[in-house]
């Protein structure tokens, strides 16, 4: 396999990572020998080729490498189309399927991309802090006060939490997603706040309050991530 990464790290367990651009990166300790290495890819050799092929035959869009009319976009799992139009002011609104985008420069592509990006933060955002909404009381009776929202890019997660600023991290591409897996993400990060590992308990909990969250992840990890920055 080309591309395959190894990187010796202050950690107790193994860790094997691949990647929709075809990387294969594995993290371990620092005692872990080169033979043993070699040994653990040949054993894990099935699951990685089975993991590129399911990347490689999804169907998620690919980052807007540029905004024009025409070019489509997905967004809550939706197809979107993108039109562009000249105008006096700046401004974006989505109507059905389509997402129509007013600029003075609609030819400038630098200026159309910080005029989306600038739409799709404050979209998602709003989006996303509904669904907060929706699923903390599941946290609340925890004794667990509501933890503030930031959305970013980022590279190899959909969400992150920490305990430590009471703060939630939520991928700018997740908006992307169909809301069934928006919704996976953010139950996942509100309970990190009870849970903070991924042990028995924490599993336990997700699957009582959604069942089914492994296909809502299978969903995120075949059908999404592919062609959004990973």
């Amino acid at each position: 396999m080309d591309n395959i990464k190894i990187e010796r790290k202050d950690i107790k367990k193994v860790r094997l990572k691949v990647y929709p651009n075809g990387t294969v990166k594995i993290s371990l300790p620092f005692c872990v020998t080169d033979e043993w290495i070699s040994d653990y890819l040949k054993k894990k050799t099935p699951w990685i080729e089975k993991t590129l092929q399911c990347f490689s035959e999804a169907k998620a869009n690919e980052i807007e490498t540029s905004i024009r009319s025409g070019v489509s976009t997905r967004l809550l799992g939706r197809q979107m189309r993108i039109i562009v139009s000249e105008g006096a002011v700046s401004k974006i609104e989505q109507k059905g399927s389509q997402i129509f985008i007013l600029s003075p420069a609609s030819e400038d592509q630098a200026i159309l991309q910080k005029q989306f990006q600038r739409w799709w933060q404050k979209q998602s955002k709003t989006y996303f802090l509904t669904v907060i909404d929706k699923f903390y009381p599941v946290v609340e009776k925890h004794g667990i006060v509501k933890p503030a929202l930031q959305v970013r890019k980022m590279k190899t997660l959909w969400g992150s939490s920490s305990k430590k600023h009471h703060k939630i991290n939520l991928n700018y591409y997740l908006y992307k997603a169909p809301p069934p897996c928006i919704d996976y993400v953010v139950l996942h990060e509100l309970a990190h706040f009870i849970y903070p590992k991924h042990n028995k308990e924490f599993y336990e909990f997700l699957t009582v309050y959604m069942p089914d969250w492994k296909e809502r992840k299978r969903i995120l990890d075949y059908e999404i991530v592919r062609g959004v920055g990973y």
